[in-house]
């Protein structure tokens, strides 16, 4: 499952430079609505954070439908909809043009990726909105005996096989781009898994170049974990990284400051 141990990252950053990019990405858990009700409280909440904060490109996992006018204005977007799949929602919303999108479809699962090709400038970076396989456990008496544990433990093989098949899937798509790639989104697994390195190769992690504390996304029993990434080439320079503590959604939110070397 997990590995309960969390590095300390003390980077102090400077995030001044005149032609930055800001970049978030969130999973904000369907802003709290079901299928048939908003909840307008968390919305409210969560849109004016992200007003405040006006990122650049925004990528979101387990998106609502009910906020797609929220963010009408942002002049492109993707929204990873398709009737008739049940998949969960995943948007990239962009200040700069998208000129290229696409799905990546993962087998026997609600989990996908999108990806979107924005041009900045004169260069055009390849964004991977990821949301990888969750373990979809729940913590009751019925899991503290021995039958219990052994369905938990089968639920954890089950999510980990799907998830080193989707990574594969990802990688084989990126590998056929010759740009600047950022791989970003809800990874459902910490640093120490094998998934985690696999999309980590040559690339940078945000949060170890500039980020500061233990970068928690997601708690878990109250501990600090870390399964929410922003991943960037060598020819990105990361400025800054921050962490958050909004407590809106089951996860919390990162926002990177690059520079496109």
């Amino acid at each position: 499952m997990f590995l309960f141990d969390t590095p300390l990252q003390l980077n102090i950053t400077n995030d001044k430079a005149d032609d930055l990019l800001c970049f978030m990405t969130f999973n904000v858990k369907g802003f709290g609505s079901t299928n048939r009700y908003r909840n307008l409280k968390t919305s409210k909440k969560i849109l004016e954070f992200t007003k405040g904060i006006n990122p650049d490109i925004i990528c979101f996992q387990e998106f609502s439908r009910f906020e797609f006018k929220s963010f009408a204005y942002y002049p492109h977007k993707f929204v990873g909809y398709r009737q008739g799949f049940e998949k969960t929602l995943q948007v990239i919303y962009s200040k700069n043009p998208i000129i290229n999108k696409g799905y990546i479809d993962f087998p026997d699962t609600r989990n996908q990726c999108i990806y979107a090709d924005i041009k900045i400038k004169d260069n055009v970076i390849r964004v991977y909105n990821i949301h990888l396989q969750s373990y979809m456990l729940r913590v009751n008496r019925s899991n503290l005996t021995y039958k219990g544990s052994k369905r938990i433990s089968n639920k954890i093989n089950i999510a980990q096989n799907k998830q080193e098949e989707q990574v594969k899937i990802v990688l084989d798509h990126a590998s056929k781009f010759d740009g600047t790639i950022v791989f970003s989104g809800d990874f459902n697994s910490t640093q120490y898994s094998k998934i985690y390195k696999q999309l980590k190769y040559n690339k940078q992690d945000s949060f170890i170049e500039a980020g500061f504390g233990f970068g928690a996304t997601y708690p878990l029993f109250n501990y600090p974990f870390r399964i929410d990434y922003v991943l960037t080439g060598d020819n990105i320079k990361i400025l800054s990284h921050q962490n958050f503590d909004l407590k809106l959604s089951d996860h919390e939110p990162v926002l990177v400051k690059m520079k496109l070397n």
